[in-house]
């Protein structure tokens, strides 16, 4: 499926979100996939995101299911997402 196709499928439902932390086992994997995909649609398009844009992904993520806890910092995000070999800017 094609990354807008996916950001399409993911927004025609809150549950999907969820399906998403599920399938990635971490929010710090999912908002980079989300982030990742965001970046493949954007009008410069590139498969790396930055630490800003997982963070804006992980507070979509985490308004998009409920969460209520604080979400990590960009940084430790991006610390997470390196640690997990996941290609940052």
């Amino acid at each position: 499926m094609a990354a807008s196709e996916w950001l399409e499928w993911l927004l025609e439902n809150r549950s999907r979100y969820l399906i998403l932390l599920d399938e990635t086992g971490s929010l710090a994997v999912a908002a980079h996939t989300l982030a990742k995909a965001r970046c493949q649609v954007s009008a410069i398009s590139t498969d790396v995101p930055n630490a800003r844009e997982v963070h804006a992904a992980a507070s979509e993520i985490a308004g998009r299911t409920g969460r209520t806890v604080p979400l990590p910092s960009p940084g430790v995000l991006a610390s997470e997402c390196r640690a997990l070999g996941l290609a940052m800017i």
